[in-house]
């Protein structure tokens, strides 16, 4: 995954963007750098819109909202509530309200410029990068978070709350006022989300009593890729196929990085190995009892014709050794004409014969025998169960005769 921390004056993109490259669940380097130099390659790309860039506002929806007519009623009752033209502001529904225009209620949006976004993304699109989702930097949440970033001569308090994110006034002292602060003290007892820059730690510390978790820009972008917010709409909304690809990347991480699969992750790695322990194990038995099938055949070989020394392929050692004592004994064997006859005539289709059988020297000739590729295939894997190959002498001319002795 590519986060890439859109600037809050476009022209500050021409020094490059602060990008971060995470496995969506921490950070694994982060940099500032050109547009061009960023990797089209890097994953999903999220575009980071600063806290400074966006509104919220909760809106009370009429039932029956929905469907064709959203835009018109939330341009109606967001006219006197906006300063600008409501067709120059982005506006997006809050995704876990989208049933409250159709029923009627409270939901909140979230508003941004589309000239400024325009202005932030035209060096990206230009470099050939495709956003595929556009997430802000600070989102809105049921339990209240203080986020405390900057320096201590430059610094910014933002609170996250069910109602928005406020941005607090430089004075502590000010903050009561905001009833969303009020809020969080309450919950302060109880441990509320405290987040501050590793530079201000301390001031945090000194003036609110409690220690911080600390948590720099590249860390607060990864968090933000978790919320379900995405502005990726309207004008800037992906394709079905995007959107089921991002959906894919997105469970992949989850699946290879999320603590919370840390166990699936485990019992699949275990499932692994035990399947290739298993079977390296039987591939290691079914390998024995082969080689124990060897050595017996060897064994036999050996034990019934002394005269053999070196065994390569036992069976056909054996028939030859066989065709030996029975044409010393002046019997038929394998390798005689009628055998070698009778064999080739059973593997040849039916129907098939050549013109003329010539036989010399144990080896069988046929004239005349027109054979196509698959019927010679055929043929010789029929054969060679009787220890014989066939080959090719001529156009219509086949050679038959006893398997090369070892």
């Amino acid at each position: 995954m590519l986060i890439i921390s859109l600037p809050h004056h476009p022209k500050d993109a021409a020094s490059g963007y602060a990008h971060v490259y995470s496995d969506g669940h921490q950070v694994l380097r982060n940099a500032v750098g050109s547009a061009s130099l960023l990797s089209a390659y890097a994953g999903e790309l999220v575009a980071l819109i600063p806290h400074t860039r966006m509104s919220w506002l909760s809106v009370q929806f009429p039932p029956g909202s929905h469907g064709a007519r959203l835009n018109a009623v939330l341009a109606g009752l967001l006219e006197d509530r906006v300063l600008e033209d409501l067709a120059e502001l982005h506006c997006v529904l809050d995704p876990t309200s989208a049933d409250v225009p159709r029923t009627g209620g409270v939901a909140l949006v979230a508003i941004c410029q589309k000239s400024w976004l325009r202005e932030a993304l035209a060096p990206l699109q230009a470099s050939g990068l495709v956003v595929q989702r556009l997430v802000p930097e600070l989102s809105p949440r049921t339990q209240p978070l203080l986020c405390v970033m900057g320096t201590p001569e430059q610094s910014q308090s933002v609170l996250c709350h069910s109602q928005g994110v406020t941005l607090l006034p430089p004075n502590v002292a000010q903050w009561k006022a905001f009833p969303a602060y009020t809020a969080f003290a309450t919950l302060s007892a109880t441990k509320a989300p405290l987040v501050a820059e590793p530079a201000m730690v301390e001031r945090v510390e000194q003036l609110l009593q409690r220690r911080p978790v600390m948590q720099n820009a590249a860390q607060r972008a990864v968090a933000a890729t978790q919320s379900e917010w995405d502005l990726a709409q309207g004008e800037w909304a992906q394709g079905t196929s995007q959107r089921l690809m991002r959906w894919l990347q997105h469970a992949w991480q989850t699946l290879l990085h999320a603590p919370a699969w840390r166990s699936v992750r485990v019992g699949l790695v275990t499932l692994l190995v035990l399947q290739v322990v298993g079977l390296n194990a039987m591939a290691w038995r079914e390998q024995r009892a082969l080689n124990q099938h060897k050595a017996q055949l060897h064994e036999i070989l050996t034990t019934a014709f002394p005269s053999v020394r070196l065994v390569i392929d036992a069976p056909l050692q054996m028939q030859r050794e066989v065709d030996t004592l029975q044409r010393n004994a002046g019997r038929v064997t394998s390798t005689d004409f009628e055998p070698m006859l009778a064999a080739t005539a059973n593997a040849l289709p039916d129907g098939v014969l050549p013109a003329q059988w010539h036989f010399a020297n144990h080896v069988l000739r046929a004239q005349g025998l027109a054979l196509n590729a698959s019927q010679v295939s055929t043929a010789q894997t029929a054969l060679k169960v009787h220890h014989l190959q066939m080959r090719r002498e001529s156009d219509d001319a086949w050679v038959i005769q006893p398997e090369a002795m070892p």
